[in-house]
């Protein structure tokens, strides 16, 4: 069984059969979270968010992965506050994708999910923590993969969202069925922060309207 982390964008792309496109509705939908003010943070999310916008200018050339998950990512996510009655965040939770071409695994860093103790279902993925200066694989074909398997997961009945990280820099990424969209990137150490908290805060709410569709 293949890792995922031994696996390129380019790889993904042709084994899966998937391809990049400019842009989908839902990607623009998705993206256009900063200007619809339910999606803004309020007093005490933008001092948090300040906080750790000044802690990730002074620190994003110094912390290791491990470092820039429990200092900067963790606190982030907490302030946006994915938990809802019908899904939760994971940490670390292995996906797996079988199909007769295909034998991939690989630990994810946050999923959302449906689930309990276990993630059934998933909807969104970040996956990826890279320091500043590493360069040494591809995040975007290991987000790829596992976006992928939690797609095969979910039987392809809705898109699946994700993000990945380099340093102080996000990429937003959406997959519907055989097409991905990817971002241009975010810097977190700037005012992009609050754009990041937005988009964010809008793939919660874009997975429950999915959900209640579905």
């Amino acid at each position: 069984m293949r890792s995922f982390e031994t696996w390129t964008y380019e790889e993904v792309e042709d084994i899966m059969r998937i391809q990049p496109v400019e842009k989908t509705p839902l990607y623009t939908d998705w993206l256009n979270a900063p200007s619809e003010p339910e999606y803004s943070p309020n007093d005490r999310q933008r001092e948090g968010l300040e906080e750790l916008r000044q802690l990730l200018f002074e620190e994003a050339k110094n912390w290791n992965e491990d470092e820039m998950k429990l200092f900067f990512i963790g606190p982030l996510m907490s302030l946006v506050n994915f938990k809802t009655p019908y899904f939760k965040p994971f940490t670390q939770r292995t996906l797996t994708i079988e199909t007769p071409t295909v034998s991939a695994s690989g630990k994810v860093d946050f999923l959302l999910a449906k689930g309990k103790v276990i993630p059934k279902l998933p909807y969104f993925c970040l996956h990826e923590y890279k320091q500043e200066n590493r360069r040494d694989n591809d995040p975007l074909g290991q987000l790829l993969i596992a976006m992928v398997a939690a797609q095969y997961k979910n039987e392809n009945k809705l898109p699946i969202f994700g993000t990945y990280t380099s340093g102080r820099n996000w990429f937003f990424v959406v997959l519907e069925r055989d097409k991905y969209v990817l971002s241009n990137a975010y810097n977190a150490s700037d005012d992009d922060i609050y754009t990041i908290f937005a988009i964010l805060k809008k793939c919660k709410a874009l997975v429950l309207n999915l959900m209640s569709n579905e």
